[in-house]
């Protein structure tokens, strides 16, 4: 169990057609040793390898038209930049499946053995190695099974030997393609097996995850040409392969728990900081951030951050988006830099970059790995949960990008004619499935006037609520924390606005040209009475923590 020790505040090429998930090298933490890892923005080079075998899948979904163009195309070129990138005289061979036979019933069994030899293995020569990569047509089966034998069968027996499989799919042809991985491994105990997982998911990435997991070698998927070569090369990187697995560091997971990760690695701590919701566990130069149920959500390294693709400080904007396409969350943060969200695939994986702008030339300086994907407005409610506060009638909703826990619905409710009471509410219905509603209640407003402002944000970040407690309209701000909204503390006549989220006798004008609401609030001196009294307007403007004049 976590034991909390203390309390803060907040806030701590070109590669294929496939299916990326959530790979990284976090190589701003320091290795299992203890030495740092690297913090150049490009891949180390390939300075020596193992003996060789290649395998190029050519099995008719290979045709397919989505990487953009067929991925055949994105794979050939990818292998092509590995032989490359590999030294002179590596002994390398390459092989491939598929080529032989189409896919009818009748063809099957000769499909399950068509497994060509390109070229055997020897010194690298690149002129006939690239051109039998070139002539590669995809038709047929994917016998995986078969392929790795046949690979192994090409290199020593008892000595340093490796295997890399690009693949888009399962084994068609029937043998569990992980045993015979470990048959392979057992016959030959220094043998890897790197797998490449070519727009794969579930049971064929299962399937290229446990090849490469029994004979000690690297798993990668990838969703675009970018990544595909890119991971690829990492195959050959031996500081990429031994760190990177899915989203994650050292071999753990987002998504494990704290006793699993203790069961692998015994001196990582069990007592850590509390963090609103999240408990922090810093081990080996990385913040390990767990929620309430000890699951780990986030990896934050140390600044030199970077990812299998090479993406980390010191990379561009333009760098995150040739790999993952364009950000799928944007937020301006209150130091001026930004914080842009993409997708690394996977189940809610995303990368958080923090940057200096948000086009292209602009630098990152850290990446945080999260389980922070946000999710459409067509995942969340159209009416909120039952029994969250005494209130149920809806008086309005909103969709509404909270910074920190992604997009949500906010609803307003109100308890009709008996709403003076204090028990209206503003319900918060997050996206992301595994994080509960968040309630802000105990408003007395007249009958149903409690709705949220349109638009409900602006380019603070907050939301906004018009309400009447029961002669004067009032104004709330929400502002989030890394686990909700601030309290709705009430204005003080004659005090300091400092920390007001609840403004009486004020409306909202705008938003202005600079994207924000300014809070225009009333007063009357009542003199001689109120009737006939001086009413002052005065503007308050947020300042980036708190609503000035």
């Amino acid at each position: 169990m976590l034991s909390p020790v203390s309390r803060r505040s907040a806030a701590h090429l070109a590669g294929l057609v496939v299916a990326l998930t959530t790979a990284l090298v976090v190589a701003g933490c320091t290795s299992v040793d203890g030495t740092p890892s690297r913090s150049s923005n490009t891949a180390p080079a390939i300075t020596a390898i193992a003996p060789t075998a290649i395998i190029l899948d050519a099995s008719d979904s290979m045709t397919s038209d989505d990487a953009p163009g067929p991925r055949i195309a994105a794979a050939k070129r990818a292998a092509t930049g590995l032989i490359d990138a590999l030294p002179d005289g590596s002994d390398l061979a390459l092989l491939s499946y598929g080529t032989g036979t189409g896919t009818t019933p009748a063809e099957a069994a000769a499909g399950c053995r068509d497994v060509t030899t390109l070229v055997p293995l020897g010194p690298l020569d690149r002129a006939p190695m690239t051109a039998a990569i070139e002539a590669i047509t995809p038709r047929g089966f994917t016998p995986i099974a078969e392929s790795l034998r046949r690979a192994a069968a090409l290199l020593p027996a008892d000595s340093a030997a490796a295997i890399v499989l690009i693949s888009d799919g399962e084994d068609t042809c029937g043998t569990p393609p992980c045993d015979v991985a470990g048959e392979l491994k057992r016959a030959n105990a220094q043998l890897q097996i790197s797998t490449v997982g070519f727009r794969t998911e579930g049971a064929a990435s299962d399937q290229l995850r446990c090849i490469a997991d029994v004979t000690g070698g690297l798993f990668v998927e990838a969703a675009n040409e970018a990544q595909l070569a890119a991971r690829l090369l990492a195959t050959q990187n031996g500081s990429a392969a031994a760190t990177v697995n899915g989203a994650a560091f050292e071999g753990i997971d987002l998504g494990q728990s704290l006793t699993d990760i203790r069961r692998q690695h015994p001196d990582f701590p069990n007592t850590g900081i509390v963090e609103d919701d999240l408990t922090i566990v810093h081990w080996h130069d990385c913040d390990w951030a767990f929620d309430r149920s000890q699951q780990l959500v986030q990896i934050r390294p140390a600044e030199e951050v970077r990812t299998i693709d090479g993406v980390g400080a010191g990379s561009t904007v333009g760098d995150a988006q040739r790999f993952y396409g364009p950000p799928v969350a944007t937020v301006k943060e209150s130091d001026g830099t930004y914080t842009l969200t993409f997708d690394a695939g996977g189940d809610k994986a995303a990368y958080q970059v923090t940057a200096s702008g948000t086009d292209g030339s602009a630098v990152i300086t850290r990446i945080v790995v999260c389980r922070c994907l946000p999710t459409t407005a067509a995942d969340l409610p159209s009416t909120p949960p039952t029994g969250l506060c005494s209130a149920n009638h809806v008086t309005s909703q909103a969709d509404y990008t909270h910074p920190r826990l992604g997009l949500m619905r906010l609803f307003t409710l109100t308890r009709g004619a008996s709403s003076g009471d204090g028990n209206s509410c503003v319900v918060a219905v997050p996206a992301d499935a595994d994080r509960a509603p968040i309630v802000v209640d105990k408003m007395s407003v007249y009958k149903d006037e409690l709705t949220l402002a349109e638009p409900v944000s602006d380019s603070t970040g907050n939301a906004f609520v018009n309400y009447n407690p029961g002669r004067y309209n009032g104004v709330l701000i929400l502002v989030p924390t890394d686990s909700g909204f601030q309290p709705l503390t009430p204005q003080k006549f004659g005090e300091p606005s400092t920390g007001v989220r609840n403004f009486y006798g004020a409306e909202l004008i705008g938003p202005g040209a600079n994207g924000q609401y300014v809070i225009e609030q009333s007063s009357n001196d009542c003199a001689p009475d109120c009737a006939g009294g001086t009413i002052t307007k005065t503007r308050y403007r947020w300042n980036g923590s708190d609503y000035v004049q």
